[in-house]
């Protein structure tokens, strides 16, 4: 009996360890990556980006089918493979990790609205994957900005979302990421263009069902390197109304409210992200920065207003707080 429940024991404890270790070895970042170093059908070489660059369109057109192949692999995103010929790819050489050299940034567009980067580090002549950037719009396009104290880049991703098709509803905004702790971590992301229409009843069970809403945000985000990194945000942001039974033409609209504001971020080493002030939980000891600031939400112009600061501590937790709670650094 003790040696049928001994063996009983030991199969169990063998299931286990099997099933851990394939857990392991199919989603570890590291793992992942020394599969990538040692299978070449996962890498990319400098032949193949030559070939992509070439100005013969079938190199090119085989380059890109390999590099979409190869990548969708390296992410095991198999799903997508038999809509390869529908996938836009773009490319983007810049030094964003904390090891010395350029990387290889590979943008794939999938759909209308998903997105990924795949991040590729240069060993030996050959470019191996090694990190990844997920849930994010269409890429319009990518730049770079370095940080001095850190020897690496931010990427400035230009995404957009695009639902005009039954949705009535177009925004472009800029995301930007940072890579830190083995993952790239978003720390700034701010609508530059936006426009939906809507029927007011969709938000409103009083409001008639003739009255439509047209939003239009078009937003001016600059960068300035002089000092220390810094963005300012010029907001423009309008409401046009429009009494109609049917979908309302562009004549249809008339402009009944605007708002003209200005916000301006600047790089923080200590909180790792762009940030509008510093201050202090009131009756703490509790430091701050604040990173967004909600009366200037679309809600609160739409009439829902909000009188919140988002807020970061040092350990990196984010939080909504009234303002009241805080006292800000002068």
């Amino acid at each position: 009996m003790i040696k049928k429940l001994f063996t009983f024991l030991i199969i169990i404890l063998l299931l286990f360890t099997t099933l851990t270790l394939n857990e392991f070895f199919n989603n570890n970042q590291y793992i992942s990556t020394f599969k990538t170093f040692v299978v070449p059908d996962l890498k990319i070489s400098n032949k193949l980006l030559e070939d992509y660059y070439s100005t013969n369109n079938a190199r090119h057109k085989k380059a890109s089918e390999s590099i979409i192949l190869t990548t969708l692999k390296n992410l095991k995103y198999n799903q997508w493979i038999e809509y390869i010929d529908y996938i836009d790819l773009i490319l983007y050489k810049s030094d964003v990790l904390p090891s010395s050299g350029e990387e290889l940034i590979v943008v794939l567009n999938l759909s209308k609205d998903t997105s990924v980067i795949a991040i590729y580090s240069s060993v030996n002549g050959e470019y191996i994957f090694t990190n990844k950037i997920e849930n994010i719009l269409p890429i319009q396009s990518i730049k770079f900005l370095p940080i001095p104290e850190l020897g690496y880049n931010l990427l400035i991703t230009d995404q957009l979302l695009d639902e005009r098709l039954g949705a009535f509803f177009l925004e472009n905004f800029v995301e930007i990421f940072l890579y830190t702790d083995d993952t790239f971590k978003s720390v700034f992301k701010k609508t530059k263009y936006k426009e939906e229409i809507y029927n007011a009843a969709w938000i409103n069970p009083k409001a008639s069902s003739n009255e439509w809403i047209k939003i239009i945000e078009n937003n001016n985000i600059t960068f300035d390197q002089k000092q220390k990194l810094s963005i300012a945000v010029s907001i423009n942001r309008q409401k046009f109304e429009a009494i109609k039974k049917t979908f309302p033409s562009e004549e249809d609209f008339k402009l009944t409210e605007e708002i003209i504001t200005q916000e301006n971020y600047y790089w923080n080493p200590s909180y790792q992200t762009f940030i509008m002030q510093e201050g202090m939980i009131k009756n703490s000891t509790t430091s701050i920065a604040i990173v967004d600031d909600t009366n200037h939400w679309l809600e609160s112009f739409l009439g829902f207003p909000s009188n919140n600061y988002k807020i970061i501590t040092k350990d990196g937790k984010i939080f909504y707080l009234d303002k009241q709670f805080i006292s800000i650094h002068q």
